[in-house]
Formats: structure tokens, C-alpha cells, sequence
């Protein structure tokens, strides 16, 4: 390619991100605060970490 050329890329690509970042932020926040995702990200349950079970059951013996 050749310099100008990827000169102009980069300002074209510039020019749409600072008009369109509005838009795609309120759209990613649309996103994560839907009843669809806070259900997925909050129906997993909390697992204690691996070596919390050894050590109980070290304690209980």
C-alpha cells in the first residue's frame, strides 16, 4: 500500500470511531445491562478454590 493511501486509512478509520464511539458505547452497555446477560453472568456459582477442599478436609481428620 502505499503511504498516502494508508495515511488516508487511518484518518478514515479515526474520523469514524470518534463519530460513531457514541453510539457503539451506549449500544455495549444496552448489551450488558439486558436481562439475558446479567442472567448468564450471574447464574454460575462461586467455586472455592481446590486447595480450600485439601485443607478442610486435612483440618477435619
Amino acid at each position: 500500500m502505499e503511504p498516502i493511501t494508508l495515511c488516508g486509512v487511518v484518518i478514515l478509520v479515526f474520523g469514524l470511531w470518534v463519530e460513531l464511539e457514541p453510539t457503539i458505547v451506549k449500544l455495549a452497555k444496552a448489551i450488558s445491562s439486558s436481562n439475558i446477560m446479567t442472567a448468564l453472568t450471574s447464574s454460575s456459582p462461586v467455586q472455592k478454590p481446590l486447595y480450600v477442599k485439601y485443607m478442610a478436609e486435612d483440618i477435619s481428620h
